[in-house]
């Protein structure tokens, strides 16, 4: 079964290393039924305000009736919907308005593991976050040079400038830039297949990075008047004991949130989350981390979170941008046919 979530509060877009202009993102936001989506890119906001803005004009032709108003189309072929949580299915266009959350993915280091903090609810604007986001662009920029150099003397050609010029204007270039680039140049199957090969750790373009610390990112998140978020926790290579040390750290600076679902998660991890989330008594976040087209990993797919946790929209923070503290997760159940492609989800998932 496939769950399609009306909130996601993680996604990229050409801000940093999405393939959607942050108009395009809010249009698929529409078509997959989202009522609230953070805009979260790699240390930068560049596309906060454009999808801001995008949101605004979507929301005015619906409550208008226009013929131009987006439509949902997230129900493929072959579908059936097995059943709808906290709703219906169909929705007046004052339920299908889209409430755009700006955020933030900022890089760390925390004792030799990079660790990504994500930041909601917060001033784009603010003085100390701006600060820290140009120190932030230097070290990317450093960073992105020397991948660049390094994959030129594998054999690419112009590989940072090339990788520039695809991406958005003021983009960050992440290694998802490169990822990209490795694949389209088809000396990759694919993106994972490209940081297998190239961009991971101990691979031949790998480049180590010092980032700020945890209490860094959390400060200047917290100055902002957000709400620091641990991004996706089970995917960092380590122990449960050194992820627990993690979450004790993050605590005692004031990380509040935790991200306790993701598009792309095995029950297990998602029952360990749980549990953790429960335990430091944090905020609980979702997100499905979209930054492309792929059938793993979409905007608010198979993203829940148990009624016992206190979800992040429900903190004064969250409050400044309108969202209703009794606001509940709706999720629209899916199967598909055998050969669908739900099915090809969950036997990745499994």
């Amino acid at each position: 079964m496939t769950t399609v979530s009306n909130i996601d509060l993680h996604c990229h877009t050409t801000a940093s290393d999405g393939a959607y202009s942050p108009e395009a993102v809010v249009a698929r936001a529409y078509s997959r039924g989202l009522n609230v989506l953070a805009i979260t890119d790699h240390d930068g906001v560049g596309g906060v305000a454009a999808a801001v803005a995008e949101a605004q004009r979507l929301n005015q032709l619906l409550l208008n009736g226009d013929a131009a108003a987006p439509t949902e189309t997230y129900i493929k072929p072959g579908a059936e919907v097995v059943g709808v949580e906290n709703g219906s299915l169909e929705r007046s266009p004052a339920e299908r308005l889209l409430t755009v959350v700006p955020g933030i993915e900022l890089s760390t280091t925390w004792r030799e593991e990079q660790i990504h903090i994500a930041g909601l609810f917060i001033d784009i604007n603010n003085a100390t976050m701006q600060e820290l986001l140009s120190q932030q662009r230097i070290q990317r920029v450093k960073r992105a040079e020397a991948i660049g150099e390094k994959l030129d003397r594998l054999g690419f050609s112009n590989s940072y400038q090339r990788c520039c010029e695809r991406a958005g204007v003021g983009a960050s270039i992440t290694r998802g830039n490169y990822a990209r680039f490795i694949f389209e140049e088809g000396k990759a199957a694919s993106i994972d297949d490209a940081f297998n090969q190239y961009l991971g750790r101990g691979k031949p373009a790998y480049v180590r990075t010092q980032w700020g610390t945890i209490e860094q990112a959390v400060t200047a998140i917290r100055a902002a008047g957000g709400i620091a978020v641990l991004a996706h926790p089970r995917r960092y290579k380590i122990s449960n004991g050194r992820l627990r040390r993690l979450c004790t750290d993050f605590k005692a600076c004031g990380g509040l949130g935790f991200e306790v679902a993701s598009s792309q998660q095995k029950p297990l991890d998602f029952q360990y989350l749980v549990q953790l989330c429960v335990e430091f008594d944090f905020l609980a976040s979702l997100g499905s981390d979209f930054h492309t087209d792929n059938i793993y990993r979409d905007l608010g797919q198979n993203l829940g979170l148990p009624d016992a946790l206190t979800p992040v929209w429900r903190s004064p923070e969250a409050q400044k941008f309108g969202l209703d503290p009794n606001l509940k997760q709706r999720r629209v159940n899916l199967t598909y046919a055998k050969g669908g492609e739900s099915a090809a989800v969950e036997k990745s998932e499994a």
